[in-house]
């Protein structure tokens, strides 16, 4: 006998083949300014485009502070199931997120069993959701770039 066993369901809308993903955390007192310090190292925007490469899915993202830095905002779009994405996150940027979330309000720890129920009890879904592109994926993006660019470079030679 097989049994069926359902998915939880979890927060977030989707456009096509897109979903957003924001998650709202309370910031562990005095602790803004350590997490604006890592946002501002040296290189840090490189590493972070390097680092969000390995997540194959993710469309963007965005870190904000707000609230006089009492209170942070994490918000994506990605593809695909919402288990793997976090999943990811996990397996390919487990330092990026411990580094941040660590100077929040009772955060677990990526590798930590509990990671999902924590993201659940801070995530919000948005009120509404477009995307220019929703049946687009990233990696269907990324191909359609390398795409392009090697036309144009064929385009380029015969010249």
């Amino acid at each position: 006998m097989t049994t069926n066993v359902d998915k939880p369901s979890r927060p977030g809308l989707s456009s096509g083949r897109t979903n957003e993903f924001t998650l709202i955390f309370d910031v562990k007192p005095g602790e803004g300014q350590q997490i604006r310090e890592i946002f501002q190292k040296p290189g840090f925007k490189e590493r972070s485009r390097e680092l969000a490469a390995r997540v194959g899915t993710l469309h963007d993202l965005r870190w904000v502070l707000f609230d006089d830095d009492k209170r942070l905002l994490f918000a994506t779009n990605f593809d695909g199931d919402w288990d793997a994405y976090i999943d990811d996150f996990g397996a390919q940027v487990p330092e990026v997120f411990d580094a941040i979330l660590g100077h929040v309000v009772d955060y677990p720890g990526i590798k930590d069993p509990s990671i999902k129920d924590f993201v659940v009890a801070h995530q919000t879904t948005a009120v509404a959701y477009f995307r220019s592109t929703p049946d687009a994926t990233t990696k269907e993006i990324q191909k359609a770039l390398r795409v392009q660019e090697a036309f144009q470079h064929l385009l380029d030679e015969a010249n």
